[in-house]
């Protein structure tokens, strides 16, 4: 069984050749932050939630802790 063959297509009628586009200006690329203060930024919230996450754990399997001493002990 042999394929289809597609007709070749035909010009469009009335129109003339495309203008040239003038060319675009080349976006300027703004720059954000630079890499050294966002890590400052991250590495601080990531320290400052740490000692949350232990200060709980102290408070939760010892009653130690500055935040969460004998908070645990209270509810039984």
């Amino acid at each position: 069984m042999a394929g289809r063959r597609k007709k070749a297509a035909k010009p469009a009628k009335g129109k003339k050749g495309k203008e040239a586009k003038a060319p675009k200006e080349p976006k300027e690329i703004k720059p954000g932050p630079p890499v050294e203060s966002v890590m400052l930024i991250v590495t601080g919230l990531m320290l400052i939630g740490a000692i949350v996450v232990l200060d709980f754990v102290k408070g939760r399997d010892y009653g130690t802790g500055m935040m969460f001493a004998g908070k645990y002990e209270e509810t039984e």
